[in-house]
């Protein structure tokens, strides 16, 4: 059986030590509170346990490097009744990806709460940090109180507090952004409030609903403004513009201007999270079309580049980025990987390099290349210009730029129309 003891006002332990848990909990190292996190992959944990960062993150491996053994520890996961013994509060950030049939799967969370109840006691804090459906703290809520009789709000405390951080950002936008805190009763808000009013200025709350919901809206809001940046893409296409002079002509010195860049438009936030909103609704046309949109995007980039070359087979394609976003580390749910997929069907010979992952060499990649594709416009590739592109790859290469990293303005061109005007031009 298992014994209670005192927990500690200012101990806090974080399960799940990934990219929204681990930036989490050197923060509040950083803010005075001694911090245990818990990871269930052992190659996660030795990197730490060593000093080591495992992914990138802007001003995290500082705080690492100043906190790791003292403020903060990291753990195994047979560290759970250990961990609850004195930390009073436990936040839980693991992952909620969607299943075969493209539903919310929380499997990871109701594991976690089933090996939690046994070492719940009174006092503590269960925080709530994940990715979820609308309705799941207070079914997890409910779960708790079945099979502990303690009562929250009485005797422990549950809130659903999202993240909105932008991955690589987090140290920097925790401090910005104002958090959530949705919960059932306002006693759980309070205690809540003890660990993020140190972090944040600005608290906003509500009941979970409304949380969980703003969480999702969010980044549903982020994926259906770049679909339609991508939808507009196609149609100045269709009538012979280039949509970045589109973009000029709309956004430059209009008040009411903002319409987004086209891109490939990935990651798991943003892909899987309207899943979570049509679960139980027949009314989401919106989402849907945006997903169908924004993961159609390479199919539509590789039939650009096949109707200037033709025939693919045989041609040397060299891929600028494998992340679903500039300046990470992170290459799931990204779209180049569809991209390798449809020019590999056809006979091409497809070589990936990323300035921030392991991959083929950069010049390697470029050499004598027939076709180069901009996957990822990392900053790592601002110096690349098309003058010394055209040094490297073949006499006759053709570049697809969706980002416009090279300024010309075009999604596909000729290497040669341009690669003279290449020092007079400004890129990103």
């Amino acid at each position: 059986m298992y014994h209670s003891r005192v927990l500690k006002e200012n101990n806090i332990v974080v399960f799940g030590i990934g990219r929204v848990g681990l930036p989490l909990a050197l923060v509040l190292a950083d803010k005075g509170f001694d911090v245990s996190g818990i990871d269930v992959d052992p190659a996660r944990v030795a990197f730490l346990q060593s000093k080591k960062m495992p992914f990138l993150e802007e001003g995290a491996d500082e705080l690492l490097q100043k906190y790791i053994g003292n403020k903060f520890r990291i753990y195994a996961s047979d560290h759970i009744k250990e961990s609850l013994s004195e930390n009073k509060y436990i936040i839980l950030t693991l992952g909620t990806p969607i299943d075969a049939t493209y539903s919310p799967d929380h499997s990871q969370i109701e594991k976690l709460f089933s090996e939690l109840v046994p070492f719940i006691q009174k006092g503590h804090v269960i925080i709530l940090r994940s990715t979820i459906s609308p309705g799941s703290l207070r079914q997890l809520v409910r779960f708790v109180e079945e099979r502990t009789k303690l009562k929250v709000g009485k005797d422990i405390y549950m809130a659903y507090c999202p993240e909105r951080i932008a991955e690589g950002k987090s140290v920097e936008e925790l401090a910005q952004i104002p958090q959530i805190i949705g919960t059932t009763e306002p006693e759980s808000a309070k205690e809540a409030t003890k660990i993020f009013s140190k972090i944040t200025k600005t608290i906003h709350y509500s009941k979970p609903e409304a949380a969980e919901l703003s969480k999702l809206f969010c980044n549903m809001y982020r994926y259906i403004d770049f679909a339609i940046g991508n939808e507009f893409m196609m149609i100045a296409e269709d009538y012979g513009c280039d949509i970045y002079e589109v973009l000029n002509l709309v956004n430059n010195g209009y008040k009411r201007a903002g319409l987004k860049s086209p891109g490939l438009t990935a990651g798991p936030c943003l892909v899987k999270d309207g899943f979570f909103l049509i679960d139980k609704s027949p009314f989401m046309e919106l989402v849907m079309a945006s997903w169908r949109l924004n993961e159609n995007i390479p199919g539509y980039l590789f039939k650009r580049v096949k109707a200037e070359v033709g025939n693919v087979n045989g041609k040397k394609v060299a891929m600028l980025g494998l992340a679903f976003k500039k300046n990470i580390d992170d290459s799931r749910f990204s779209l180049v990987p569809k991209l390798v997929k449809y020019f590999s069907a056809e006979g091409a010979r497809v070589l990936v390099t990323d300035a921030l992952m392991y991959s083929e060499p950069l010049d390697e990649t470029l050499k004598d290349a027939d076709i180069v594709v901009v996957g990822t416009n990392h900053d790592a590739y601002k110096d690349l210009s098309l003058d010394n592109l055209s040094k490297v790859v073949s006499k006759d290469c053709l570049v697809c730029d969706i980002w416009n990293m090279f300024g010309t303005g075009k999604i596909v061109f000729r290497l040669h129309d341009f690669a003279s005007k290449s020092g007079k031009e400004s890129k990103k």
